[in-house]
């Protein structure tokens, strides 16, 4: 809620109220509150003498069926005139005209509120993300001690504080406790006893220690525990270690708003567009792997607290499997064609699958493979693979150079002129000048193309002028990378000079 401009905290509580628009409930939450006052008085009633005891039982049993509710008013007041004729309670006939006759909606909506808010509270740990229908206490953590080593609620640069309440009815009662004023929210005033927050707004002079009161020993009952918290406790000699924690809304909430908020969604979406069509984008494209989405009462997300519900009740869990070491990059002395196993398949199979959906709807509608268009989108895919295969090259021809000289190399020697383009002995430097070692790799690379197209079922079959344009997109890049070879070559036989 937007408070620029307002500087007490009586003008926030005021606006805030007022945003809400229930004005028209005055009357309905002034005969609640004569209800829920009724309500408590009536159960300290007492028989006054044995012979009463049958038929003081009975109506008793009868207003404690008795929902507290505004339409339940005349109910309770018939409750307490029966008593009240009885001698069996006060009377409190002064306290119900002082409730009645409340006009300023402000104050009647803070006394509702105070009535209602009981189990409403902050939290950074929120017990319902475990389970809905958990009566456990939710765990407000302002721990400023931060360790690299672990993600805490301590790690976030701002604040990020929850509000969960027995039924989501209650959220304008939390919202209410989380208002900020120069930095502190309402909440935190009434901890310290400042109950002054809410002068200008009471009725009496009493009120105002009643008020403070009331939510001060709601948000410092001491915290309970509950099955459906699904907490492990470990015994360790007179004490015990927990083992499962509460989850924590205020770091799902970070995670959330940093990658699935509606906004940012909507640039991620140009983003990896704008990557994909591969022209620039201001934004960083980030994509998180194996994200898990987590549902918290996706029907009713509201009902758990109000972060979960501007999440939609999804909590999004990052992989927690260990790190996958990366190989040690191994010279392709072994194989025949590097073509073979240099290329991860994981790192084509989109741009491969979608060459080969290409080719097959365009066999369907008999459309000719010289149509321009057509080409272009063939030479524009080639590349991106084409891309991809030099890349996974770069990282064989960064090895120390000379690999190639190994006694038992099965490599065929035109694509050791490729892998190793730094070898500088006499006899491999003279015989990859005088051969055609260029055009051998570019019809290696075509052919191994081809192959990956098809795939296993081998439904379309590669014409002469795929393999030519595969192979001429592989030519265009080793002549550009032999100058370039040749280049470092020339530069380093300067140094020694």
């Amino acid at each position: 809620m937007n408070t620029d401009g307002l500087h007490t905290w009586s003008d926030i509580i005021k606006n805030y109220v007022n945003t809400l628009e229930e004005g028209d409930k005055k009357l309905s939450y002034v005969n609640e509150l004569v209800s829920i006052f009724l309500s408590k008085k009536l159960i300290s009633a007492k028989a006054t003498s044995d012979a009463e005891q049958a038929d003081f039982t009975k109506l008793q049993n009868k207003i404690l069926k008795t929902k507290v509710t505004a339409a339940n008013r005349p109910k309770f007041e018939s409750y307490y005139c029966i008593l009240r004729d009885r001698g069996q309670i006060e009377d409190f006939s002064k306290d119900i005209e002082f409730i009645s006759n409340k006009n300023n909606f402000v104050n009647i909506w803070i006394c509702r509120s105070v009535e209602l808010s009981e189990g409403v509270v902050p939290g950074t740990h929120i017990a319902k993300l475990s389970h809905s229908s958990s009566a456990g206490s939710s765990i407000l953590d302002r721990n400023d001690i931060k360790d690299n080593r672990y993600l805490t609620t301590s790690s976030l640069a701002k604040e990020i504080i929850d509000g969960t309440y027995p039924d989501a009815r209650l959220s304008k009662q939390v919202k209410f406790l989380l208002l900020e004023n120069k930095g502190s929210k309402l909440f935190d005033e009434i901890l310290k006893g400042n109950y002054s927050v809410f002068s200008g707004l009471e009725n009496s002079s009493d009120e105002l220690d009643s008020w403070g009161g009331k939510y001060t020993a709601y948000l410092t009952r001491p915290p309970k525990t509950d099955f459906l918290l699904k907490q492990l406790y470990f015994p360790v000699e007179n004490n015990y270690h927990l083992l499962s924690l509460l989850p924590s809304s205020s770091l799902a909430q970070k995670f959330y708003g940093n990658h699935f908020a509606k906004d940012v969604r909507k640039t991620k979406e140009k983003t990896n567009k704008a990557r994909l069509s591969e022209i620039y984008a201001k934004d960083l494209s980030i994509r998180l792997p194996s994200v898990a989405r987590l549902l918290v009462t996706q029907s009713q997300p509201q009902n758990v607290s109000v972060l979960n519900g501007s999440r939609g009740g999804a909590i999004r869990l990052l992989s927690s499997q260990p790190p996958t070491w990366k190989s040690q990059i191994k010279p392709p002395i072994n194989s025949k064609s590097w073509f073979d196993r240099g290329v991860p398949f994981s790192a084509i199979k989109e741009d491969i699958e979608y060459l080969r959906s290409f080719f097959l709807r365009f066999e369907q509608l008999n459309l000719s493979t010289k149509d321009p268009k057509k080409w272009i989108w063939l030479t524009t895919w080639g590349c991106r693979i084409l891309s991809n295969v030099l890349f996974y090259a770069e990282s064989i021809q960064n090895l120390p150079s000379g690999w190639s000289c190994a006694l038992d190399v099965k490599l065929k020697l035109e694509q050791q002129y490729f892998l190793d383009p730094y070898r500088t002995d006499e006899v491999f430097s003279k015989a990859k000048e005088v051969s055609d070692w260029q055009n051998v790799v570019a019809i290696d690379f075509a052919r191994w193309l081809n192959r990956k197209i098809q795939g296993n079922e081998k439904k379309f079959t590669p014409l002469a002028e795929h393999t030519k344009l595969w192979k001429e997109l592989m030519l265009r890049q080793l002549r550009e990378q032999n100058q370039m070879v040749k280049a470092v070559l020339a530069a380093k036989k300067d140094e020694q000079a």
